[in-house]
């Protein structure tokens, strides 16, 4: 920590230069980290696993689940029977988006299809699983679908588990960098409250470094593996807390070294040499930790393992390299309105310690 500590005062300049080169590369990153993820829930070895992929293998592709179930409706006075024709129409038009399986009553002349009074009727598609929450073809399917039977003037309706699950209303949820934001707020507010002064916002800038460094590190990795999309949610959210919480440990003690009287260079050696070696520790035993996940033969662990990994040792890297080169470069200037004094300690604390 001695040597790491020199090394970082002596080249400042290029310290800042590096991980600005880095936060640049990853706020360009984490736009596109999304589109490379997996959204693969698999249990290899599973029966009920092995059991969909032979369905899919032996329906061209489609997916074990059904989609969506398309309703049609004849005008009272009509039948299904009667209108077969126009019916089939409606499904065929549905049949012509790639990679779908559409079954109704056309193909399989099963009763089941048709209701007690002859006038309606359902369908049943089934679609490879789409590469995300939501489904590319749900607004084309449900277009086309509508059109038909406005043109053959039938009613009827689209249902199926994503209508069902989202109520038909608006399912995306707030974005990953939404949840994080609502995140920083209340770091923010909890980080005013224990600093007092704009040291409260360099936590925060710390943990931006980080996690957006994170990103850069995880787009790399989708090159060579499938990654979750939980990935992000995990280095977002737990990358925000550990990230401020390290710095919180090199902050604090910098500031009571500056109270103690040492200069600004000596108080963050002596803040890196003792509260930057717990956050090695620290980090390094949480990423040995979280590495343990990858040899689980499931996607979705694996893809943690991997995210739990980096978000720790990135926080470390950022802390131990970017934080006392601010630290050096700003010095106690930062530390205003000078409120909170760190030169004793609080009574309160002390007392229940």
């Amino acid at each position: 920590m001695e040597r790491l500590s020199s090394f970082v005062l002596a080249h400042r300049r290029w310290v800042f230069a590096f991980w600005v080169v880095m936060f640049v590369a990853g706020m360009g990153a984490s736009g596109a980290v999304p589109n490379r993820l997996s959204y693969d829930f698999s249990l290899p070895g599973q029966q009920g696993y092995e059991t969909q992929q032979k369905i899919i293998a032996s329906y061209q592709g489609a997916n074990a689940q059904a989609a969506y179930i398309p309703v049609v409706t004849v005008p009272p006075g009509q039948t299904i029977a009667g209108s077969a024709a126009a019916v089939q129409a409606v499904y065929d038009a549905l049949r012509k988006f790639p990679g779908l399986r559409v079954v109704d009553y056309s193909q399989t002349q099963d009763k089941g299809f048709i209701s007690k009074d002859g006038r309606t009727t359902f369908g049943v598609i089934y679609e490879p699983q789409p590469n995300g929450f939501v489904d590319p073809n749900q607004k084309p399917i449900q277009d086309t679908f509508d059109a038909q039977l406005q043109s053959h003037g039938f009613t009827g309706g689209l249902t199926g588990y994503a209508q069902l699950a989202s109520g038909g209303g608006d399912n995306s949820g707030p974005s990953v960098l939404e949840e994080t934001l609502i995140g920083a707020v209340g770091a923010l507010a909890v980080l005013a409250f224990v600093f007092a002064s704009l040291l409260a916002l360099v936590p925060l800038l710390i943990a931006a470094v980080s996690i957006l460094t994170t990103f850069l590190i995880v787009l790399l990795l989708t090159v060579f593996t499938d990654v979750s999309f939980v990935v992000q949610f995990l280095i977002a959210l737990v990358g925000l807390g550990v990230a401020i919480d390290y710095s919180l440990l090199v902050v604090s003690r910098w500031r009571e070294e500056i109270a103690h009287g040492h200069d600004n260079p000596e108080a963050v050696r002596i803040s890196l040499r003792t509260a930057g070696h717990a956050v090695f520790a620290s980090g390094v035993t949480v990423a040995i930790s979280l590495i343990a996940l990858v040899v689980i033969p499931v996607p979705l662990l694996r893809s943690m393992g991997f995210g739990g990994m980096l978000i720790p040792l990135c926080s470390v890297a950022v802390v131990l390299t970017l934080l006392p080169a601010m630290l050096a470069a700003v010095g106690p200037r930062v530390d205003i309105p000078h409120i909170r004094k760190e030169g004793t300690a609080s009574r309160g604390w002390t007392a229940w310690a």
